[in-house]
């Protein structure tokens, strides 16, 4: 299926895309951002707060691997993450449902711009405190009776959007 190897994929050309996640608690789904952002090869993955780490066998079970092949570090705060990710030079979003947020299908993707999304807690969101530090946020249109997405779902929508338009 010509698929790479972990040690191709960790030389493979990335994305200058880099997910945060902000004190997310399902190991399902923190698995899942890792398998999406390996398909799409996402720069890394920062996980912070309460948001486990590998290695973990929940967290294994729907990455199926790919938490060996994106990079990912831990931070304690995600305020401090964004910080930092803001003075390497990142255009910092938070996805979250903010007045003033963008719509992702107005969200113009620039090339020359290396971005980092922050997803939050499953029930909480992006805390305000980290949403302040942002550029900005990015919010999903969704025309149904609900108003948020599962965060692993809302991750690959986000990562599919950065991918197509760096590659555009």
């Amino acid at each position: 299926m010509n698929r790479l190897s972990c040690s191709e994929f960790k030389a493979a050309e990335k994305i200058p895309l880099v997910i945060v996640l902000d004190n997310v608690r399902s190991l399902n789904n923190i698995g899942s951002v890792f398998r999406s952002s390996d398909a799409f090869r996402v720069e890394k993955i920062y996980l912070c707060g309460i948001t486990a780490t590998p290695p973990d066998a929940e967290i294994h079970k729907t990455a199926l691997g790919a938490e060996n092949s994106v990079d990912w570090v831990y931070m304690e705060e995600t305020g401090r993450a964004v910080e930092l990710l803001k003075g390497e030079g990142f255009s910092v979003y938070a996805a979250e449902q903010t007045e003033g947020s963008i719509m992702l299908d107005g969200f113009n993707v620039d090339r020359n711009t290396r971005y980092a999304i922050v997803l939050g807690n499953e029930v909480k969101g992006v805390g305000q405190e980290v949403v302040d530090l942002c550029d900005g946020s990015v919010e999903i249109p969704q025309f149904g009776t609900k108003h948020s997405l599962n965060v692993s779902v809302a991750a690959g929508i986000l990562i599919w959007h950065f991918f197509c338009g760096l590659h555009s």
